[in-house]
């Protein structure tokens, strides 16, 4: 049995939907503003600490989603940072100031691959124009796969609990990027078959390491299987949620962490 009983001892690890990013809305997720670096109240973390700790609250849970974070962008070695805001509070090396904290963090709750799926729609000469990923694809997300394993090894070294989420369908239109030229890459019907291919694809990696390395990872919510028949949880760019669906998020890691035992 894992007891939680002190702030932050529960992170949660993953991308602009961990953050809690609404493109538009909230600028700095998970931060509300950029002067008291205040936590945005709408996403799933904060929403969660809500529902499972009176006292806590939403500081139960420590939100490191970083927004457009690949799997690579977690795995040791590597840094992120936000474009345009030097002192922004997560920029850094996202794993490995995890394992150096002295806090004593127990379970994580991660969510990641959208970001590697969006990348890979990307033709490989712009994605290495702009730094991106580039033949994930082709090797069928093995190296996403790899990725994963490798920040859960890294992570259990840490003796930290994680449960690992299968990442949500993806029905983005365009309009984030290049000038909104992207709408002539993504608004087709192969696109979108592309989208969901990939996704599924992710999803079986995802499958793949939690049957075959228990002792790493934990099955979290099925959030594919969840949101892919819902047309009322996502804002204008069909990539993040609205604030109902940050809130279903919510709700299905605290199905997951209640259902195994976990005691706040």
């Amino acid at each position: 049995m894992v007891i939680i009983d002190a702030p932050h001892q529960i992170i949660a690890v993953g991308d602009s939907l961990t953050a809690g990013s609404q493109p538009g809305i909230t600028e700095y997720a998970p931060y509300d503003e950029p002067v008291t670096w205040k936590l945005l109240p709408t996403s799933y973390p904060y929403i969660l600490g809500q529902m499972l700790s009176e006292n806590a609250g939403p500081e139960l849970i420590l939100n490191l989603g970083r927004g457009g974070s690949t799997t690579r962008d977690w795995t040791s070695g590597m840094t992120w940072e936000k474009d345009g805001v030097k002192d922004f509070p997560l920029n850094g090396a996202p794993l490995d100031e995890i394992i150096a904290s002295e806090k004593p963090m127990k379970l994580c709750l991660m969510m990641l691959g959208t970001n590697d799926v969006c990348q890979s729609m990307v033709p490989d000469w712009i994605s290495r124009l702009l730094k991106g990923l580039v033949g994930y694809e082709d090797d069928e997300f093995i190296s996403s796969r790899e990725n994963l394993i490798l920040t859960l090894m890294k992570l259990k070294e840490k003796a930290i609990i994680t449960y690992l989420a299968k990442i949500p369908p993806i029905f983005y239109r365009g309009g984030l990027a290049f000038a909104q030229m992207d709408r002539l890459l993504f608004h087709t019907r192969r696109a979108q078959e592309r989208f969901d291919h990939y996704t599924r694809m992710v999803n079986e990696r995802i499958d793949e390491i939690v049957a075959s390395y228990p002792d790493l990872a934990r099955p979290g919510p099925d959030f594919y299987s969840l949101f892919k028949d819902r047309s009322d949880i996502w804002i204008k760019d069909l990539l993040h949620f609205n604030n109902a669906g940050y809130r279903l998020m919510a709700e299905a890691w605290a199905a997951v962490l209640t259902g195994d035992g976990i005691e706040i």
